[in-house]
Formats: C-alpha cells, structure tokens, sequence
C-alpha cells in the first residue's frame, strides 16, 4: 500500500469517527503532544483540553455532519485534503444559536501525521460561507 494511499484511509477512518461522534476514539488519532496551530487563529491558547471544547462545541452544532474529500495530497508526513462539509446547525456555535439550517462549505485542512497519529493540525474554513448560510451575516 503507498504512503498517500495509506494516509487516505487513516484521513478517512479519521472522518468517520468525527462524524459518529466518537469523542473517545477521536481523541486517539492525536498524538498527546499535537500542536493545534488552527486554534491561534481563533485567539485562542492552542492546548490540547481547548482543542477538545473547540472541536466538541462544533460537532454538537452539526450533528449530522458529514465530510466529503475532494482532494488529498500526500508528502512524507504533511498531508493536505480539501473537504467538503455538510450539516444542520442543531447547536450553539460562535455565538449563533441553533437554526436549523443546512450549510455546506470547504476546508482545507493541514496536518503532520507519523504513523497512525496526528502531530500537527491546523485548517482553514469558509467561515464567512457557513455563517451566512446560518443567517448570522448578510449575504
């Protein structure tokens, strides 16, 4: 099996879990020392226990989210994939609370990976989509 071949299945059984919300094996895709880089963007201290309430906060507003990947690109241990995200916003998120409505946007995503655990994340969204398909900002 090639590396990028390999590392699409691991992205991809990493996705799955996210997506049954399975916190508990979630978490071990993470190396204990991974460094959330995404997180500064937000203004906030990237440890390991914020990561946790940031991604939980985000897979309770969109229960039944949902990842395709349109594209996944493999060098050693940097690994790039564009996803598409689906979902229905069914909880709080960033001061917006639940509407009911589906969004689908993109993200692109950037994680080191050695092995079978992620060293490093980071992503970047289509915010601005996601929060005027949520109403929060005109269109």
């Amino acid at each position: 099996m090639s590396d990028e071949s390999s590392k699409h299945d691991f992205i991809r059984r990493f996705l799955d879990t996210y997506e049954r919300h399975d916190l508990d094996t979630l978490w071990t895709f993470y190396h204990p020392d991974c460094r959330f880089t995404v997180l500064s963007r937000f203004g906030i201290d990237p440890t390991w226990d914020n990561y946790k309430a940031f991604m939980t906060t985000f897979i309770n507003a969109f229960p039944d989210i949902h990842h395709t990947i349109e594209k996944l690109v493999v060098d050693g241990p940097d690994v790039w994939a564009l996803y598409t995200m689906e979902g229905t916003h069914r909880g709080a998120l960033r001061g917006v609370e639940p509407t009911g409505r589906k969004v689908r946007y993109s993200i692109v995503a950037m994680y080191q990976v050695d092995g079978e655990q992620i060293t490093e994340a980071d992503f970047v969204s289509d915010d601005l989509r996601m929060m005027r398909q949520l109403g929060a900002i005109p269109s």
